[in-house]
């Protein structure tokens, strides 16, 4: 579902951050994410922890820019997702995840999930500037 960017940026909810103390907006309540980091390679199930999430029905959640898979609400208090693969530029950085609802309501966690560096790409590029 997509919607006209006026639409979207009044729809848009911005969440601080999760580590203040979480955000809470229209009944529904943000506290944390489970785990907060993972491999740039993606496929890792993260849990997004708060209360009101039956309300929002259908999802579609990015992390960073790109879709996460497998997402579904498991309980009121729990979103799960599978995350996506990370762009090269995004290891080692904090990115936002993105909930978009089926009501059209936005919610954007704020450097909530990090790729970690893969050592593999640290450890090419080592090997590169040695023989340089």
């Amino acid at each position: 579902m997509r919607l006209g960017l006026r639409h979207a940026a009044v729809a848009m909810v911005i969440a601080s951050s999760l580590a203040s103390g979480g955000c809470k907006k229209e009944g529904v309540f943000f506290r944390d994410l489970a785990p907060n980091s993972g491999r740039p390679s993606g496929g890792e199930e993260v849990r997004i922890l708060g209360t009101g999430f039956r309300s929002m029905g259908n999802l579609e959640i990015r992390v960073g820019p790109k879709p996460a898979t497998n997402v579904g609400i498991a309980d009121d208090e729990t979103i799960v997702l599978t995350t996506p693969e990370a762009r090269e530029a995004d290891q080692g950085h904090p990115v936002d995840i993105s909930i978009l609802t089926s009501q059209g309501r936005s919610y954007v966690l704020r450097g909530a999930f990090t790729y970690r560096r893969n050592p593999a790409a640290d450890t090419q590029g080592g090997e590169l500037q040695r023989r340089l």
